[in-house]
């Protein structure tokens, strides 16, 4: 696999992206809107931090849906249908410096949305630097490869570029609602909180509070102060829960995913 073949499929990405207005909103747009919602909560204790942090540390993960996930759904359906990536792999390219180049393109832009993200914490909402930076990498890229797999099972069942905007739906307000994005997992019950820690973007989010707080976001009620290995292994499970969802994204991308229109 060849870096000066992805980046040109990247490169490829990023014009359609832009002559896309639909796409760029719901990729750059979005996000921006929801970094907005972070003012009225600065200076309100919610589960023991700053409520601004607390879930501009949600929306950290969360972006992961729109640049990623949305993001690559459009793209690789909207190829399909065109027949782009049927004429794709008529060339020198492989299947995975096709593929790799969209991947590429999302997780760039993706990188930097975070980055903006965590310097207005930072600079606005009286963030702090991260307690583990490297833990909160780990949970990130990990988030990346959850969701371009999904995004590679869900364009497969997805007939149009049209109505990619709506199979993304149930996954996107599965995370907003059930990943302890937008208010703590703390008051629902113990059985629901069970349930909810098996939704795609949960282990990304326990893991990036984790580190970012230096405080255990996984497994103690009351989120005491850890320390390096002790983040580590505190996060051990949602860590197992990305596996288990990377897995389980290749697998369905593996039957689902098509090179070719739906109607060929």
């Amino acid at each position: 696999m060849k870096t000066s073949a992805m980046l040109s499929v990247a490169r490829l990405d990023l014009t359609l992206l832009w002559r896309n207005r639909t796409a760029l909103f719901t990729v750059f747009g979005l996000p921006i809107l929801f970094a907005g919602m972070l003012v009225p909560m600065r200076g309100q204790e919610i589960d023991g931090v700053d409520g601004a942090l607390l879930q501009g540390t949600g929306h950290l993960g969360f972006f992961l849906v729109f640049a990623v996930f949305m993001n690559l759904v459009n793209v690789f359906t909207a190829r399909r249908e065109d027949r782009t990536l049927k004429r794709m792999r008529g060339t020198a390219l492989s299947d995975a410096e096709i593929t790799g180049g969209s991947i590429l393109t999302a997780t760039a832009m993706y990188t930097v949305q975070a980055i903006a993200l965590l310097a207005v914490l930072g600079a606005a909402m009286g963030g702090r630097l991260p307690a583990d930076p490297v833990l909160m990498l780990a949970g990130l890229a990990g988030g990346v490869a959850v969701f371009a797999t999904l995004a590679f099972a869900v364009s497969g069942i997805t007939p149009n570029a049209e109505l990619a905007q709506l199979t993304v739906l149930p996954i996107m307000f599965g995370c907003m609602l059930g990943a302890g994005v937008m208010f703590p997992m703390d008051g629902l019950p113990g059985w629901l909180q069970e349930i909810c820690r098996f939704v795609p973007l949960s282990p990304v989010v326990e893991i990036v509070r984790t580190g970012y707080f230096g405080q255990d976001f996984v497994q103690r009620a009351g989120h005491p102060s850890v320390g390096l290995a002790e983040g580590w292994l505190s996060c051990i499970r949602s860590f197992l829960v990305l596996v288990f969802w990377a897995a389980l994204g290749r697998a369905l991308a593996a039957r689902w995913f098509r090179w070719e229109p739906r109607h060929a």
